[in-house]
């Protein structure tokens, strides 16, 4: 049943006769029960309290017309310009758009809806949401984001009101209600109503990647798959992929909208691999160009400074740079891609004497990628960004070295097994051990509690898991602790940590774990 929706001021009905007015949408009580005509003094809050509980019933919501009220309806909000039919039919003669050109409408109703339903303050929910899920995924520019919140101008971006909502839904911690929260349920609806009506801008990609984001974060399959898609094709339109061949829209005009849409593009590119790392299923977000730069370094983002940009394909980086936490991340991502299309050659069964050099190539740039990670963290500030960066750099090394750890020949059936092969065993059996029980221990020693982290947890609890039941190592046991615990930690708050535990426990992982009263500490099973 639909939460009641409530007037902020008694009906006209009420105030008149000075009666005590229920303030029940669309109509009170006492006008329900006399057959009355209910009024409220303020029409467009009232419509926008209809719209939220439409938008809270998806299956309402017809794709071209929004019903209001229960019996009016309305055609969906356009942007003031349409969208140019010849991009898809004849793009040769097409003139590039300006940025902002499909993102606007003077009609637009969204920013009237998202104002009944956003009642905090909009500079408050910006700083809280900076410093927490800006801390994951560093793409929204502080700088443009409160010009645009303070200054609102004809060019700014229209769906800014939405992606205001989508930080809004990261504040709802309770997990029992992430499905059913209603800035949640409205965020999509309207990203769904903005594709519909045509608006395409960068504040719209970031509504969908905030809302894959949250939808990763809570379990929520498979919308989460299909929602990053959509911010894929989106952000692919934009021209985020490959910013000098985009035909459609003219380039940023200022350094600090380049970056920020770089920025979104690897926000795009790092979650499609993260959630594709189980589902052996096309990649189809496309690799990076290989002139592609990474982020600039996280402080003066979000300062706002003006600084010169690394290259993701070098041989060696520049001393007047340094890499930031995200451009780590970046790093990583791109490291667990080429590991995930390693890992595809070799179910295709390709020649073993080619999948071995490049898996010894990818081992030693992983370790290489680790090994700088880890100086990062140690040799400054700590930021969540640069342990998740950790964790995607410790997933690629685990997947890569499953493949080879194996002391039996398997993938390689009718061939002789060659001393590279050898060497590959070694180098992963001894790369499983470290990461199991030193680096994801670590990492879940830092209470970063952050969702993305919760794979690499729980594929490293599957290797301990396994090392226990051979050997009864006590340091396995140690890790396996400190793993499922914050494991539990991160499930507090988000529920697909809580899924990977029910995993745990049907695998029978978590009877490994033997808590005395009053003590946390971890003993072999009698099992």
């Amino acid at each position: 049943m639909p939460p009641k929706l409530y007037s902020s001021q008694a009906c006209r009905a009420c105030r008149r006769l000075k009666r005590k007015c229920t303030r029940e949408v669309p109509r009170c009580s006492l006008c329900h029960r006399l057959g009355k005509a209910c009024e409220y003094a303020e029409p467009i809050a009232v419509e926008a309290a209809s719209r939220i509980n439409q938008a809270l019933h998806v299956s309402t919501i017809s794709p071209s017309r929004i019903h209001l009220n229960g019996n009016s309806t309305m055609p969906l909000p356009r942007p003031t310009q349409e969208f140019p039919l010849a991009f898809f039919l004849d793009s040769d003669d097409l003139a590039p758009q300006g940025v902002n050109a499909f993102s606007w409408s003077r009609q637009l109703d969204i920013q009237g809806i998202v104002a009944e339903h956003l009642k905090d303050d909009r500079a408050a929910l910006c700083e809280e949401y900076l410093s927490t899920v800006h801390e994951w995924i560093p793409m929204v520019s502080r700088k443009r984001l409160f010009n645009e919140l303070n200054n609102g101008s004809d060019d700014a971006d229209g769906c800014l009101p939405i992606l205001l909502l989508c930080m809004k839904a990261f504040t709802t911690r309770d997990c029992n209600s992430a499905r059913d929260s209603p800035s949640y349920l409205l965020a999509r609806s309207l990203c769904s109503e903005a594709e519909s009506a045509g608006f395409l801008s960068l504040r719209l990609v970031q509504s969908l990647i905030l809302l894959a984001a949250y939808e990763l974060s809570h379990a929520i399959y498979p919308c989460a798959y299909s929602t990053l898609g959509r911010a894929s094709r989106l952000g692919l339109l934009l021209g985020l992929h490959d910013r000098k061949n985009n035909k459609l829209f003219k380039s940023a005009e200022t350094w600090t909208l380049r970056e920020e849409q770089r920025r979104t593009w690897w926000a795009i590119f790092l979650l499609d691999r993260l959630m594709n790392i189980e589902t052996n299923l096309p990649i189809t977000v496309p690799e990076p160009a290989r002139d592609e730069l990474l982020p600039i370094n996280d402080d003066d983002w979000d300062e706002g400074k003006i600084v010169p940009s690394e290259p993701l394909f070098t041989t060696s980086f520049s001393s007047l740079t340094s890499v930031g936490s995200f451009a780590k991340m970046c790093q990583a991502a791109h490291m667990l891609s080429r590991v995930m299309h390693h890992k595809a050659s070799k179910k295709a069964l390709q020649e073993v004497e080619n999948l071995l050099p490049e898996a010894q190539a990818l081992h030693s740039a992983l370790s290489a990628l680790h090994s700088s990670i880890e100086g990062h963290i140690s040799g400054g500030i700590l930021r969540k960004s640069a342990i998740i960066a950790l964790s995607l750099c410790s997933s690629a090394r685990l997947i890569l070295y499953n493949l080879y750890g194996c002391n039996e020949p398997g993938a390689f059936v009718e061939q002789s097994r060659i001393a590279m092969e050898t060497e590959m065993q070694k180098v992963s059996l001894d790369g499983i051990i470290t990461i199991s029980s030193n680096t994801v221990p670590a990492i879940a020693r830092a209470n970063i509690e952050c969702p993305l982290i919760a794979q690499c947890l729980y594929h490293s609890a599957t290797e301990c898991a396994w090392f226990v039941r051979e050997d009864h190592e006590p340091q396995m046991y140690n890790a396996l602790e400190d793993i499922v615990r914050d494991l539990k930690l991160i499930g507090e708050n988000w529920n697909v940590a809580t899924e990977y535990l029910a995993l745990l426990h049907q695998a029978g992982i978590l009877s490994l774990i033997s808590s005395e009263t009053g003590s946390n500490t971890l003993t072999p099973s009698s099992g």
